[in-house]
């Protein structure tokens, strides 16, 4: 009897510890693939095939764990994937050129490198602790019509630094600390971050890598705005310096159409001068039945460079503009599956070299454009 009641009492315990303390753990993940046709204008043509043209390929875990009096820890670990070779993709660990992941083709395991952070929340907000999307990726990720993905994306304009690439934190953060405001504000959202570079306070560099920023923004009904600005600290040179890039967008939904707008100023203070990048973008959605929608969006970025920065030929940076355009249609097979096609086309002015996402560099001043079909599924 002693011990049936001993083992009733250990039942009761457990069920009481489970009511307080429940918890989960889900495993997630999207797999898209396409294949792929670029042109480079004095260069040449590529077909290849590749991925994440609707949606970026990843493998994720996530878990929440409650704690009782309205407290809540979670994780999240989110890596991407390209399906297309089987490989993962690097991360860098201290947002700066020394912390980037060794490029050995077929040698990239999975890596954590979207979203990597504890957190712990309740009524008041949450802390995150780890690695994570900086707060203008979040705007770019919302107000782009191609959802900063594919041969449209318009982070091939915005996501460049002080030349046609881009800087360690132009996406995301490694060693950040970041709040999050609680989402019952009446349609009002936001977070601050702040991310280490981890130098020796005695070092030259000791404060490279060192990031601030910060993303406000408003939804109610139809309507949906956002603004967000971040600061990266690094020693000045002839290819980087203190990297600011701020960013607004909006989108309406008017039922026949979603319309979009963002606008980003990127600015990167070298020794010779200041890098200055200003792009807009507007697009739409426009629903075609119940299962398909096309996206379309057109851009431009006007350098505004100091005059004393110049081209190798000697020219003004300030005349490197670039317009971009994109057009792409989606079909939904199920809530999980979808078709999609899409092709951009990408102008440079100047001595220029940008290029569609995914596609080989044109000549100075030049054109690149992509064409992509693919398949999304997601898990």
């Amino acid at each position: 009897m002693k011990k049936r009641n001993l083992c009733l009492s250990a039942i009761a315990l457990a069920c009481a510890a489970g009511a307080h303390a429940q918890s989960s753990v889900t495993l997630f993940g999207i797999v898209d693939v396409n294949v792929e046709h670029f042109r480079a204008e004095g260069v040449g043509s590529l077909n290849a095939v590749g991925n994440g043209g609707l949606s970026t390929s990843r493998v994720g875990f996530r878990g929440v764990e409650d704690l009782g009096g309205g407290l809540r820890a979670g994780f999240w670990l989110e890596g991407s994937i390209n399906p297309d070779n089987g490989t993962g993709r690097g991360t860098n660990t201290n947002n700066q050129a020394s912390g980037a992941a060794p490029a050995v083709a077929g040698s990239a395991g999975l890596v954590f490198d979207r979203q990597a952070y504890v957190s712990l929340g309740g009524s008041w907000g949450e802390v995150r602790l780890g690695h994570d999307f900086v707060p203008n990726h979040y705007n770019s990720i919302s107000f782009d019509p191609f959802n900063a993905n594919g041969v449209a994306r318009v982070g091939a304009l915005t996501f460049s630094g002080a030349a046609s690439g881009s800087l360690a934190t132009g996406i995301t953060a490694s060693n950040s600390v970041s709040y999050w405001l609680p989402p019952n504000l009446g349609g009002f959202y936001g977070m601050a971050m702040y991310a280490a570079g981890e130098n020796p306070s005695g070092a030259a560099n000791s404060s490279d890598g060192k990031l601030m920023g910060a993303r406000v923004g408003w939804v109610g009904g139809p309507l949906e705005v956002a603004g967000a600005v971040s600061h990266t600290k690094f020693a000045s040179t002839a290819t980087v310096g203190d990297y600011t890039h701020a960013n607004v967008g909006a989108s309406y939904n008017a039922g026949f159409a979603k319309f979009f707008a963002l606008y980003n100023r990127v600015k990167v203070d070298l020794t010779g001068g200041t890098v200055r990048k200003d792009t807009w973008e507007l697009g739409a959605h426009v629903p075609v039945g119940p299962q398909g929608r096309i996206r379309l969006s057109y851009a431009r970025l006007n350098d505004g460079s100091a005059a004393s920065l110049l081209n190798a030929n000697g020219s003004q940076r300030a005349s490197n503009d670039a317009t971009l355009w994109g057009v792409g249609y989606v079909h939904d097979l199920s809530k999980r599956t979808a078709l999609y096609g899409t092709y951009a086309e990408l102008s440079n002015h100047g001595q220029g070299t940008y290029v569609v996402s995914g596609g080989p560099a044109p000549l100075p001043g030049r054109k690149s454009t992509g064409l992509e079909m693919g398949v999304r599924h997601a898990f």
